[in-house]
């Protein structure tokens, strides 16, 4: 019996993005829940008391964190894999994500400026995220693309996904494009199915 799957999203979110790309691409049934930021902060709280997208409901149970979701989404919905071939390639795949997630990610996570930097404006934030996430995309570009452009392995995977989609956050907060990770973006769009799939189609 296939499971009801309700996801909870945000316009604009960058974790909430990669999932609903993985859902997409798999062409996997689901409801979108657009959660206001009035919601975040008030009735959202009762479905995921973190107060952040995405959230996952599967049958009663809600789960959190983009990548403890697609892997759920993974292991449910095996076909048209998106998680790497071999064990090594499997581990590279996740290690290109753990980077996005953590290094790139959170730092420049709202939430956590909002904590550290109260002092900046909007807009130097907005300066400062696109300044890190460019910083760590650079640092990262010597582990992606070696045997195809892809960034791992020569399959479209989550790796792709978590890569474009932290480039096209960074491009929205005024970072200068970056040809490496451009070329990239647009090699995936070549293909009509990862296109179709993506979410918020920018024209960077």
């Amino acid at each position: 019996m296939l499971q009801e799957l309700i996801l909870y999203s945000a316009q604009g979110s960058n974790s909430s993005e990669r999932v609903e790309w993985v859902l997409d691409y798999k062409r996997i049934p689901y409801t979108r829940i657009e959660v206001t930021n009035e919601a975040l902060h008030t009735t959202y709280r009762e479905i995921n008391p973190f107060g952040y997208v995405p959230c996952l409901a599967v049958s009663g149970h809600t789960l959190v964190e983009s990548m403890a979701i697609i892997e759920y989404i993974e292991e449910t919905f095996p076909k048209d894999k998106l998680i790497g071939g071999s064990a090594l390639e499997r581990a590279a795949v996740r290690s290109v994500c753990e980077y996005v997630n953590a290094s790139i990610h959170s730092p420049q996570n709202r939430t956590v400026l909002k904590a550290f930097r109260p002092e900046l404006t909007e807009q130097s934030k907005r300066e400062l995220r696109g300044h890190w996430i460019a910083t760590c995309l650079n640092q990262l570009m010597g582990q992606l693309c070696a045997d195809s452009p892809f960034a791992i392995g020569k399959h479209f995977s989550i790796a792709d996904i978590f890569v474009a989609s932290i480039y096209k956050k960074a491009r929205q907060h005024g970072m200068e494009e970056l040809p490496f990770y451009q070329q990239h973006l647009l090699w995936l769009r070549q293909h009509a199915r990862i296109q179709a799939a993506e979410p918020s189609v920018t024209p960077f």
